[in-house]
């Protein structure tokens, strides 16, 4: 590839929730002893699931998404329970964005290296108004020549306008960019319908994506320049 843009989608590619730990603890709780591991790859496979089945649904009010996402969650792990203590357990977990969501380890250093190699870098993701301020806390603001946030241009992926909004702000042509994001139903949708190339990231391999067969996956976005 011959690329000078990457762009970036925020939730699970740069940012993830904090939150198999206090998950677990809140199951250990309600007597559901889980490991770790089993409760990241249950919350894993129901994103996946959401994302392909219900596109929009986890970017809508928590009080109305998350009580379905908690039961197709309790299911996947053979728990049959009352959702209501579990959410509201949950709940108050996630009540401050600015505290639950944070990067992933290498992120810093894996976009302070592909900016130095000459790429520009921006972000293009569907997030509500504490996208900035989240980014600004984890000091990763200054590293984006454009950042476009659904809830301030009014647009969403998959939808094309976003892009296009992007593509207009930063000066360049969807042939001159590269988007890496973890949704292919609104990422790669998106970008396909644009002309734009772009990478999935998926921790486990194939998991959850088994149905996805025309695109790259990635495990992270150290990755990436095996593609530039």
């Amino acid at each position: 590839m011959n690329k000078k843009y990457l762009w970036f989608d925020l939730g699970y590619t740069l940012l993830r929730l904090e939150r198999e730990i206090p998950f677990k603890e809140i199951l250990d709780r309600l007597g559901f002893f889980f490991s770790q591991d089993e409760v990241e790859k249950a919350f894993h496979i129901t994103d996946k699931l959401f994302m392909r089945e219900y596109p929009g649904v986890l970017a809508k009010r928590r009080a109305f998404a998350m009580p379905f996402y908690l039961g197709n969650m309790m299911y996947r792990l053979g728990v049959e329970t009352d959702i209501c203590p579990l959410y509201d357990l949950w709940n108050a977990v996630l009540e401050n964005p600015l505290e639950v969501w944070v990067p992933f380890d290498y992120v810093k250093t894996e976009l302070t290296k592909l900016s130095k190699d000459g790429y520009r870098l921006g972000i293009i993701s569907n997030w509500d108004s504490s996208a900035r301020p989240i980014l600004e806390r984890h000091g990763l603001t200054s590293l984006f020549d454009n950042i476009v946030i659904s809830s301030e241009v009014g647009f969403e992926k998959p939808g094309k306008e976003i892009f296009e909004i992007a593509f207009q702000r930063a000066s360049v042509t969807p042939e001159e960019c590269l988007y890496i994001g973890d949704n292919y139903y609104d990422d790669g949708v998106g970008c396909a319908a644009v002309g734009m190339d772009f990478l999935i990231v998926n921790p486990y391999g194939s998991l959850g994506v088994e149905e996805i067969e025309d695109c790259r996956i990635i495990s992270d976005i150290s990755e990436i320049r095996k593609y530039l």
